[in-house]
């Protein structure tokens, strides 16, 4: 019997350090998040959200970093001079920049290929269109005889205006596609 309340005790035990867990586990994060500045009468006040405008950035003691670590206001001795990790961040600004740039130009060439390709489409539709149309003007010059569908659906042999009326039509398609 012995194991049995071995067990239960350890269980017990184990219910009881459970919240003690999970607080500790939860302090590192609230304590990163932390803002700690001095207000007009001087006294050090800590808050999770930032300090109010009125507030000059040298009374800011403690502001909480990017990464979630905290990171301590300079020093006015250290602020005059220039931090390493000032340099580096400069640095990948810059490449970011460039690569922002590089890809910019990526895109305007992408968009320039992307026109050239719709205009040569365009251009081979149109001298597709400018043959048939010569197609077209040969045979009403040819002198054949020409029929049209009337709206009952019978054919109707083409008179001399009706001729002329579609060379007209066919000299239009070509002004607008042989270019």
């Amino acid at each position: 019997m012995r194991p049995i309340a071995h067990r239960r005790h350890f269980r017990a035990l184990g219910r009881a350090m459970l919240p003690l867990f999970f607080m500790a586990a939860l302090a590192p994060s609230a304590q990163a998040a932390q803002w700690k500045w001095r207000d007009a009468s001087g006294v050090v006040q800590y808050s999770d959200q930032p300090p109010p405008g009125t507030i000059p950035a040298r009374d800011i003691l403690q502001r909480p970093g990017a990464n979630g670590s905290v990171a301590q206001a300079p020093s006015p001795q250290s602020a005059s001079q220039p931090r390493a990790g000032d340099a580096t961040q400069q640095q990948a600004a810059s490449e970011l920049d460039k690569k922002i740039a590089e890809k910019k130009k990526a895109d305007q060439a992408a968009q320039e290929q992307a026109k050239l390709q719709q205009q040569q489409a365009q251009t081979l539709q149109n001298q597709q269109n400018c043959l048939q149309a010569q197609k077209q003007l040969l045979v009403v010059d040819s002198g054949q005889r020409m029929v049209q569908i009337d709206a009952q659906g019978q054919r109707a042999i083409m008179d001399d205006a009706q001729r002329a009326a579609e060379r007209a039509r066919i000299a239009g398609l070509m002004s607008q596609y042989c270019r």
